[in-house]
């Protein structure tokens, strides 16, 4: 039976370093975050189980309410004095009235490396495209020897672009992933000119997933910055298996200028 596997953005969190984070909240009482500093970012998991808001008057606090009696987990995520707090919401009517940040564990909230926006924002965006389960390109998908890779979906913030792709493998035999390529490449190759190609090195790759075992579905998000395809050129996106020899399946698919001006808005 086929398996779905989904990493969300809070899993090797949970695992590792942010494990015992875990805040009760209740529909009946509203609880609040303490923090030594302003509050620069709160975002929770499913907005419509919990909202979670800095206070206006007091910059430093974030006040917490469950709108609904819930039993699967939700998560919240929160920066302030250069830290990202990672927690696990659970309903509770034992839920205390004030909670310290300072407290919990954390880790410095580094800036995104590249030119767009900081880590712990581009992270929780690809959540949100993650969870979306969106399916808007029915045509842009390629399969070969029993792995189909297949785009789902394009969303757009403010100069990033995000490529959310799926991965299938029918086969009993785990697919290790040597590389995923981004080319802008001419639509109609000639033999007598020269084919020119572009490489776009993706800024951020939500889940580096390296391997998909036998009988498993994944999904990745690739963030680039924003772009448009030039006249009778594509872009092309390349799934290359590590074999021995170079003897790898190869999957390619192309996309036009219009796919991309498709991309959805991320809030």
């Amino acid at each position: 039976m086929k398996t779905f596997l989904f990493i969300s953005i809070f899993a090797f969190f949970y695992i590792s370093t942010f494990a015992q984070n875990k805040l009760t909240v209740s529909d009946s009482k509203t609880s609040h975050l303490v923090c030594p500093d302003k509050v620069n970012y709160v975002q929770t998991g499913d907005y419509t189980l919990v909202q979670a808001e800095i206070v206006p008057e007091l910059s430093n606090l974030i006040r917490i309410k469950a709108l609904q009696p819930f039993e699967k987990p939700t998560s919240l995520t929160v920066v302030c004095a250069d830290r990202i707090y990672s927690f696990e919401l659970q309903y509770g009517n034992d839920a205390p009235i004030t909670y310290p940040i300072e407290t919990f564990d954390s880790q410095k909230a580094m800036t995104f490396s590249g030119k767009m926006m900081p880590d712990y924002l581009i992270k929780d965006l690809c959540d949100q495209v993650l969870d979306r389960h969106r399916h808007d390109f029915r045509k842009r998908k390629t399969e070969k020897d029993g792995i189909k890779v297949r785009l789902n979906s394009i969303s757009l913030k403010n100069d990033a672009l995000f490529f959310e792709l799926q991965i299938t493998n029918k086969t009993n035999m785990a697919y290790d992933i040597e590389s995923f390529n981004f080319w802008i490449t001419d639509k109609k190759k000639s033999k007598a000119t020269n084919v020119q190609e572009y490489q776009i090195f993706p800024e951020y790759q939500r889940n580096k997933v390296l391997r998909i075992p036998g009988e498993v579905t994944v999904r990745e998000v690739f963030v680039t910055e924003k772009m448009t395809i030039p006249d009778q050129r594509i872009l092309k996106i390349e799934l290359g298996e590590k074999a021995l020899g170079n003897t790898g399946r190869k999957l390619s698919f192309n996309l036009k200028n219009k796919d991309i001006l498709k991309a959805k808005s991320l809030k």
